[in-house]
Parts: C-alpha cells; sequence; structure tokens
C-alpha cells in the first residue's frame, strides 16, 4: 500500500523550497543513520527536460551548507539523484510529482496492473489516460483508480515516448 506521508517529514519540508528555487520538483527525501553517519537521500526531477548529472549536482551544492549546519560536516554523506527510469511510488504525492508521465499500478479489485498515462490525481485516487489492463487487455481512454485500490505503483518507461530522439 502507498503512505501519504513524504511531505509531513520535516527533512522534505526544508528542502522542498530550496529545490524548487533551483527550478527543480523535490520528489523525495530520506534520512537515515548507518552507525554515526546521517545519509541523506534527495530525489529530484527537473520538470522542463531530462534531469541529469549537473541538475544533481546544482542541487546537492545548494542544499550541503545547510544540512552540514544541522547534522554537521563530518558525519554526513548527502547523494542527490534522479528518479530512474521504472521508480517504484511509496506515496500518493509522488502521483502528482509525474503526472502526465506513464505509469503502472497494480490494481487488487482487478488484481492486475494497469498501465497508462497520469493525467488528474485528487485526495482519494488517480485518473490514467490511454489506459491497459494487463491481463484481460481492456483498454480504454480513461481510468479513475482510488488510491486505496492500488497496491504498488511505478514509473513505466517506453521506448516509443521518447521525443526528438536522432540516430547517428
Amino acid at each position: 500500500m502507498l503512505n501519504n506521508e513524504i511531505t509531513k517529514d520535516p527533512l522534505f519540508e526544508d528542502l522542498r523550497g530550496i529545490v524548487e528555487n533551483l527550478g527543480m520538483v523535490l520528489c523525495d527525501a530520506k534520512k537515515s543513520m548507518q552507525g554515526k553517519t546521517v545519509q541523506i537521500s534527495v530525489t529530484i526531477m527537473n520538470p522542463a527536460e531530462e534531469t541529469g548529472v549537473d541538475d544533481c549536482a546544482k542541487v546537492h551544492n545548494t542544499i550541503l551548507p545547510r544540512l552540514q549546519m544541522k547534522y554537521g560536516r563530518d558525519d554526513l554523506y548527502v547523494e542527490v539523484s534522479t528518479p530512474g527510469l521504472q521508480r517504484n511510488f511509496r506515496d500518493v504525492y509522488e502521483f502528482q510529482v509525474f503526472k502526465g508521465k506513464r505509469c503502472r499500478v497494480y490494481s487488487l479489485g482487478a488484481s492486475s496492473w494497469i498501465s497508462g498515462t497520469i493525467d488528474e490525481v485528487g485526495d482519494d485516487g488517480v485518473t490514467l489516460l490511454d489506459y491497459e489492463v494487463e491481463d484481460s487487455k481492456e483498454k480504454g481512454e480513461e481510468k479513475r483508480i482510488e488510491f486505496a485500490d492500488i497496491q504498488k505503483a511505478k514509473l513505466d518507461y517506453r521506448w516509443e515516448d521518447v521525443k526528438n530522439v536522432r540516430v547517428k
């Protein structure tokens, strides 16, 4: 089941505005301890283009001094990364972040994966466009799925969706 807690995390709240001021979207921020070392893992997305190393470096260089002030310099490890091509969703917030992108959800009601493009995200569910139910091969223009019915969700990368691909 998906959580609804990412946006309530104090670390997420601290970093969200900073990341947005850099023109990025904060997908996730996690803090963990490895012995005495504080490990911060931040996932970002550039909404204007494919997220790259330069985007990650820009965010890393901006948030690092703030995190060093909060957690100290000696025992701090900070990693900034992209969501990846087939990111597993941990939280319903991620549907809003990836609006307009393809995803797959495992529906408890259908007992099958349903793929489609994220269109509308509400408080209780998501609408997928151009959907297909894997097991039954049912297809349609629009399907509303309640969050309570979603057991798992992930991005659904398809090579055919890549725009402006040039072959040399």
